[in-house]
């Protein structure tokens, strides 16, 4: 592996946020500013080391719910040596005009938003957090010997959760497999064993719907929300 990607690989566990609500609930949010870090510790202050340039921006609109759109490219370099990379394209975007229970209203963070979402979907592809995208870690712990969580606590209840996880997994031909990548999709576990009783009580009432969501979302989509 190349020293670069597997050093910038591994995020601290302060960088790393569980979303807990929304449609991404489950994934890990990664702090942009340990990006701009761990590209800064590798290969030197940005404008120097490392750098990028906004390529291409364009807005759309959302005429069902009058919100408007706005998406950005950025082109990342990296340095090694004195020769600078090729430019890394990174897409991203946010809502520059955003509707919610309040009403239509303007967000003036929306460029910035995109920005910083384009410049995370370059920087993972020179490694940035790679081994949260790879599903090695998650906001419980960190990877490589860092120090794990306590385990979850056990109660008689889990057993009457699993039955009906296990029976809910049989009538509806959900495999072991599809069963864990549903733990990783909603929870950010690798098993049922990772889950505490409420993950794991959430999950005997719901994984007929998290198997429907799971197979209505490709891998890329799984990956861009943490």
């Amino acid at each position: 592996m190349n020293k670069h990607y597997q050093n910038l690989s591994c995020p601290p566990a302060d960088a790393i946020k569980k979303i807990d609500g929304g449609k991404l609930k489950g994934f890990s949010d990664i702090n942009p500013q340990w990006r701009y870090e761990a590209l800064t510790n590798e290969f030197g202050l940005c404008g120097f080391g490392w750098k990028f340039e906004i390529a291409n921006t364009f807005t759309e609109a959302v005429p069902a719910t009058q919100e408007l759109m706005i998406f950005v490219q950025v082109n990342l370099y990296i340095k090694e040596g004195e020769q600078w990379s090729e430019p890394i394209a990174g897409f991203g975007g946010d809502f520059l005009i955003v509707k919610d229970k309040n009403g239509i209203h303007g967000n003036d963070e929306g460029y910035k938003m995109a920005i910083t979402d384009a410049l995370g979907s370059a920087a993972k592809v020179v490694g940035v957090a790679a081994d949260v995208y790879r599903g090695r870690m998650d906001s419980k712990y960190s990877a490589r010997g860092k120090q794990a969580a306590p385990a979850p606590k056990k109660t008689d209840n889990r057993a009457e959760y699993m039955a009906k996880i296990k029976a809910a997994m049989q009538s509806q031909h959900i495999s072991a497999e599809d069963g864990k990548a549903i733990c990783r999709m909603k929870f950010g576990a690798n098993s049922t064993a990772d889950l505490n009783d409420s993950e794991l009580k959430d999950l005997a009432e719901n994984i007929v719907n998290y198997a429907v969501e799971l197979m209505g979302t490709d891998d890329e989509k799984l990956m861009e929300g943490i």
